[in-house]
């Protein structure tokens, strides 16, 4: 394996196989999921492969939850250290932006915007890799765009197919 996916249900709905056939690339995103959650969920297992690449996506659930956002922002750096120790620092680690919503209240997406800033923060501050996906998914308005999504909140098969495109560059080999 060279690419390990971590997250939510968004991630969970990243046919890793379809975008990357024969990558042999592994998604352990489980819907409903706050990053306490994966945290708490996350073992040695999961790396057992030796990723090359680790991707954390997740966060967007501890909003709907209105758990606090310096709560959010230390179990993602958790998360960071926990994926560290489980690959011995071998992988190249990248935290990714939360997505826009599409009139999703429980998500707002001025808070969203904010939370991303301060990941990205994290993300410099512990020499992890940052992917910044949500100015490319988002509309004029700040909203996630509407040809990317049925319920405002998941993704559907036009913003997975941008997704694999923006990641695409980052994989090994």
């Amino acid at each position: 394996m060279k690419a390990l996916f971590i997250g939510d249900s968004i991630t969970e709905g990243f046919d890793l196989e379809k975008y990357f056939p024969g990558k042999g690339y592994v998604n352990h995103g489980i819907s409903g999921y706050s990053s306490e959650e994966v945290l708490g969920a996350m073992h040695k297992g999961w790396f057992k492969s030796n990723p090359e690449r680790v991707f954390l996506c997740i966060g967007t659930n501890d909003l709907a939850r209105d758990y606090d956002e310096a709560d959010t922002l230390d179990t993602i750096g958790r998360l960071l250290t926990k994926t560290r120790e489980f690959t011995s620092g071998s992988s190249k680690i990248y935290l990714l932006s939360l997505f826009p919503t599409r009139h999703n209240p429980p998500r707002p997406n001025p808070v969203i915007r904010q939370l991303n800033s301060k990941i990205h923060k994290l993300a410099v501050q512990e020499n992890a890799g940052y992917l910044h996906l949500h100015p490319f998914f988002a509309d004029e308005n700040g909203q996630l765009k509407r040809e990317f999504t049925e319920d405002g909140l998941h993704l559907n098969e036009n913003a997975y197919v941008l997704w694999a495109q923006l990641v695409r560059p980052l994989m090994s080999g």
